[in-house]
């Protein structure tokens, strides 16, 4: 099959979409399909991390970063021109399969989608803040209106799947996780040296220095966490940026405890900081669709305490459920984080339980399944 997947956000900005997007594509061209990928331009981090090996990449308009809803998305122009420009480049007549991810994010999906005119899988990746009537007032009606056109429809979970619900009769909504490749992530585990039970545990925070990833919880949590942990407080390593970072620079200044801030870190070197890591902290209080991050975490072997968001609560199902604290509660963030870190049975016991649960989302489980999705839409396809 010819397929063209399309990421409304640029492929050099690390995000769960475009992690999503760039290793479906792989795993589809190394199962034999000719597939590429439309994001906004321009190039970057997304050819240089190795997207065109087999999969041709086509950067497309021009993204404006905006903030809302305590995040920054792009927001993003294609002229007519660019879209008839790339038609022809991707031959759009002869693709099999137009798949969008969050379509109603402005406004390359859905141009691409009216200029292209092929038959169209359409992934559900957000899941809207709830106190955000008004965003969900807008989008809703959009998602839905999007969600009646596409031929087939993906939700990563059930709290995205609430936004397009209730599905069309006849047409239902497929819940199928963002498959990832877990490999690079095992590889990091087996490559990550033995701690040093005398050293102190080294706690981790890795994503955007923003409140929707909840680091403002964090940071009220970490001198709880240092007093109530004795004479070796654990060290507290904190991977990204963002708007938040003078609040982690302060706690750097000012203390307590050992406060290191690992600037944006490269996808080899967070791998590593997340397998070196006892414990990964994970307190977004809101907007998670489904939690690659946790994924990632479990897969290179390191236990999660994670906030009870929707998106992060399915994830962290069985075993993993006790590890979940209140979205924004930073006293239960700090005594859970104390009491697993003064466990080391239970913390194995995560680790084995995490690894096996991380198989999941892995694409070598999921692209079977997306497979079957594109070719019930190629059957579908009128016959000309």
């Amino acid at each position: 099959m010819r397929i063209l997947q399309v990421s409304p956000y640029a492929m050099e900005r690390r995000g769960g979409v475009q992690n999503h997007v760039r290793d479906t594509a792989r795993w589809l061209a190394d199962a034999g399909h000719d597939v590429a990928i439309v994001a906004p331009g321009p190039g970057g981090r997304g050819e240089a991390d190795g997207i065109g090996d087999g999969v041709r990449f086509l950067p497309l308009g021009r993204p404006i970063t905006i903030g809302l809803s305590g995040t920054r998305f792009e927001l993003t122009w294609v002229s007519r021109r660019e879209l008839r420009d790339a038609a022809r480049v991707l031959d759009a007549a002869s693709i099999d399969v137009v798949h969008l991810h969050t379509p109603f994010v402005p406004l390359l999906p859905a141009r691409l989608w009216r200029a292209f005119g092929r038959p169209v899988v359409a992934t559900f990746h957000a899941t809207l803040p709830p106190q955000d009537r008004l965003l969900a007032a807008v989008l809703g009606p959009v998602a839905r209106a999007m969600r009646d056109r596409a031929t087939a429809v993906i939700a990563v979970s059930s709290s995205a799947a609430r936004l397009i619900e209730p599905a069309r009769p006849g047409h239902p909504i497929d819940l199928l996780p963002p498959a990832i490749d877990l490999a690079p992530w095992r590889a990091a585990a087996d490559a990550a040296p033995r701690r040093d039970p005398a050293c102190p545990r080294r706690l981790l925070f890795l994503g955007r220095f923003e409140e929707r990833k909840g680091l403002d919880v964090l940071v009220a949590a970490w001198p709880e966490i240092v007093r109530r942990s004795g004479p070796t407080p654990p060290e507290l390593v904190v991977a990204g940026g963002g708007e938040l970072a003078p609040r982690v620079e302060a706690l750097v200044a000012r203390g307590p405890g050992r406060v290191t801030i690992v600037p944006t870190p490269s996808d080899g070197e967070a791998r590593r900081l997340v397998a070196e890591a006892d414990l990964m902290v994970a307190p977004a209080p809101w907007g998670e669709s489904y939690g690659l991050v946790l994924v990632e975490a479990m897969a290179a072997g390191t236990p999660v305490v994670a906030a009870a968001n929707p998106g992060y609560a399915g994830v962290m199902t069985g075993p993993g459920e006790p590890c979940l604290v209140p979205p924004g509660d930073a006293g239960a963030l700090a005594a859970r984080v104390v009491d697993l870190l003064a466990d080391p049975l239970r913390l194995d016991a995560l680790r084995s339980w995490g690894r096996e649960r991380s198989l999941d989302a892995d694409v070598s489980r999921l692209g079977p399944r997306l497979v079957e999705i594109y070719r019930d839409v190629v059957a579908r396809r009128p016959r000309v």
